[in-house]
């Protein structure tokens, strides 16, 4: 009687157990978080931009039989304008290609007085070099962290330089040019929505030598030689799409 009585409450308590397991929440391990969606700076933008700029001039005026050197002076302007350009950045890669063309408005006037007579040149001709646009297109190779990207930049640059020669007794004359060089840079750029970005670039322009024909004097053509090159700092807002 006893053992049967041992044997009942046995299995009176592991029924009990076993309901009371198949009342318990069951726990399962939590699935890893979701790896996060990182910006891709892939596709088109068009932007604007502004800023300063400066121009190193090396100009040196001669006749056949004659010439002096004014020296390098460097003259400073204003620049804005606007860009365009496509990125490609590979998923998964922090490597970003790319390439822009601009163009900007400026202004940069240089004007120097010859003091004294040197050959046919007299006193008070005054030879005047200015700049009132520039442009360029260029690659862009850069390294994004997310929203941040840092790019170097280089690639072909074109600018207007206009030279005078105003001759006491004799007139203006000019040549006006579109003259050829190239740009090297770089900047940092954080893009504050998908679509739209602000950035800071800094580039240096070398145009080398040029000449400039100034018209003709009694010993012959007046021939203008300017060296020049610049450097610029923009601020740049982009709309991408």
């Amino acid at each position: 009687m006893r053992n049967k009585l041992l044997l009942s409450s046995a299995i009176f308590i592991a029924a009990v157990s076993t309901a009371s397991a198949a009342d318990l929440p069951m726990y399962t391990k939590a699935p890893p978080p979701a790896a996060p969606v990182l910006f891709s700076w892939t596709g088109f933008y068009l932007g604007v931009n502004i800023g300063g700029k400066w121009a190193h001039v090396d100009d040196t005026i001669s006749v056949p039989g004659a010439s002096f050197d004014f020296g390098s002076t460097t003259n400073s302007s204003f620049i804005g304008g606007g860009q365009i350009g496509y990125n490609w950045q590979a998923p998964g890669s922090p490597w970003v290609f790319g390439i822009e063309g601009d163009i900007d408005a400026q202004h940069f006037s240089r004007s120097l007085v010859l003091g004294a007579p040197v050959g046919p040149f007299i006193a008070g001709d005054t030879f005047t070099v200015e700049s009132n646009w520039e442009a360029s297109i260029r690659g862009r190779i850069g390294y994004a962290w997310d929203r941040v990207l840092l790019y170097a930049t280089g690639g072909a640059a074109f600018t207007q330089v206009k030279g005078t020669a105003t001759l006491v007794g004799l007139g203006v004359v000019t040549d006006d040019q579109t003259i050829v060089g190239g740009t090297v840079g770089g900047g940092l750029e954080y893009a504050f929505t998908n679509n739209i970005s602000l950035g800071v670039e800094g580039r240096w322009s070398f145009y080398g030598h040029n000449n400039f024909h100034g018209g003709t004097l009694a010993a012959g053509a007046v021939n203008e030689n300017i060296n020049l090159d610049t450097a610029e700092v923009l601020g740049k807002l982009n709309f991408r799409f």
